[in-house]
């Protein structure tokens, strides 16, 4: 049997599936709630959907789960492939996709059967899923490197895979200074101070230390001039398309972005 093992990141944790009935082999998914319910997140729900395109007798079953209801395992047969689904809290208090990375060990008897399968479940992203959100503390947690999650996916799949191609990911790509950011009018340059008014007519003088791309929508990189250069808070602000910037009021994006531009200045 030809195995391979894989590490995705997962983006969302939905579907939910009730514990004690997919123990027995039973998917059965609700919409929200945490007791007695995992985390199966939008990586199985592709990999699932594509045994199902396959084999329609396909069947899974969940064989380990921890406190943490991103912590689970659950073994798959369908149309000839065996495999192993892993997730893994690896970082963070609190329970969100971005903490856990997922570990797919899969294997069949064709190679070539192989590549055209993982072949479609990419298909089903519209970010590769091997796009890491930390990739140091990944390395530190599962021992595998940048290097070898991409190659892996890249000889698995039968194509390259070059590192740029993690880019486009839930790393959030740091663009300040960048010819994307330049040619955008409406985004301020790295190093630019920017004078905001608070609602009280107050004036506030910012930082500008770059800009965070995420689908298609800027978000300016700031902390208070007065600070320093030594940066130990930064304030994330939407980049509106006619000028100016907005407050983000999505906690998680607020969360992402700050650790995003965080990670980036430390470097």
């Amino acid at each position: 049997m030809h195995v391979v093992t894989l590490l995705a990141q997962p983006r969302k944790k939905h579907p939910l599936a009730k514990r004690k009935l997919l123990q027995k082999g039973q998917l059965e998914t609700v919409g929200r709630g945490t007791f007695g319910l995992v985390w199966l997140t939008d990586f199985f729900d592709a990999f699932w959907t594509c045994a199902q395109e396959i084999d329609s007798d396909a069947k899974v079953k969940l064989r380990e789960s921890g406190f943490d209801e991103m912590n689970w395992t659950a073994a798959f047969r369908f149309a000839g492939f065996k495999a192993r689904l892993s997730a893994q809290k690896y970082k963070g208090f609190y329970g969100v996709p971005r903490n856990c990375y997922l570990q797919l060990k899969i294997g069949t008897a064709n190679p070539n059967d192989l590549r055209m399968f993982l072949r479609l479940l990419a298909d089903k992203f519209e970010k590769p899923p091997w796009a890491i959100n930390n990739w140091s503390k990944l390395e530190a947690s599962s021992g595998f490197d940048q290097e070898a999650i991409i190659s892996g996916w890249s000889e698995a799949m039968g194509r390259e895979i070059s590192v740029a191609d993690t880019a486009g990911g839930w790393s959030l790509p740091f663009m300040g200074g960048s010819k994307a950011a330049a040619d955008a009018p409406a985004t301020p340059d790295a190093g630019d101070i920017e004078v905001l008014t608070d609602s009280e007519g107050r004036e506030h003088r910012f930082r500008v230390h770059g800009t965070l791309e995420v689908e298609g929508e800027e978000y300016a990189v700031m902390s208070p001039a007065e600070g320093g250069e030594d940066v130990l808070e930064v304030d994330i602000l939407h980049v509106a398309k006619g000028g100016g910037y907005e407050s983000v009021d999505d906690e998680e994006l607020f969360n992402a972005l700050a650790e995003a531009a965080q990670e980036h200045l430390a470097a």
